[in-house]
């Protein structure tokens, strides 16, 4: 273990691994959203706070341990929920 956090912490993120993270959490968000909206014909809503202020990241731009991640990350905000 490292002295520069405890147990219960995790280690942490560099500001372009941070970054990357969030852009996966949009891309997959979207990509949600999206499905949602093809069984249901209702609009595509993402949340301000995940619309990146380019264009849209597409879920082909990362791995899948990056979605995957992103995709905890996105359960723990309470975005989506676990089915």
């Amino acid at each position: 273990m490292s002295a520069s956090h405890t147990p219960n912490e995790e280690p942490h993120l560099s500001q372009r691994r941070a970054n990357r993270l969030c852009r996966a959490a949009s891309a997959a968000d979207y990509s949600i959203a999206q499905a949602h909206a093809c069984r249901t014909g209702e609009p595509a809503r993402i949340p301000r706070h995940l619309s990146p202020l380019g264009s849209m990241p597409r879920v082909c731009e990362f791995s899948r341990q990056e979605i995957e991640e992103a995709e905890r990350f996105l359960l723990r905000l309470g975005v989506i929920r676990d089915l």
